[in-house]
């Protein structure tokens, strides 16, 4: 198990599985066109766009800026 629970907006890709915090998250790491190239994007792909994973293992669209300025 890995210590992360799906619970609100948070959830699971069923392609590439990483989780995500939010719909809104998760939608950020598709990219392409629908019924053409759509995909999930790489993490390096994701970080390059600014998103992160936050300390509970979910990745985020972008950190908070109070804990953005702690880091």
């Amino acid at each position: 198990m890995n210590g992360r629970t799906l619970s609100g907006d948070r959830n699971q890709c069923a392609g590439c599985r990483e989780y995500f915090n939010s719909s809104t998250a998760f939608d950020w790491h598709r990219t392409g066109e629908f019924s053409c190239d759509r995909r999930c994007m790489s993490d390096g792909e994701m970080r390059t766009r600014g998103m992160s994973i936050n300390s509970a293992g979910f990745w985020i669209t972008k950190p908070y800026a109070k804990y953005a300025e702690e880091a």
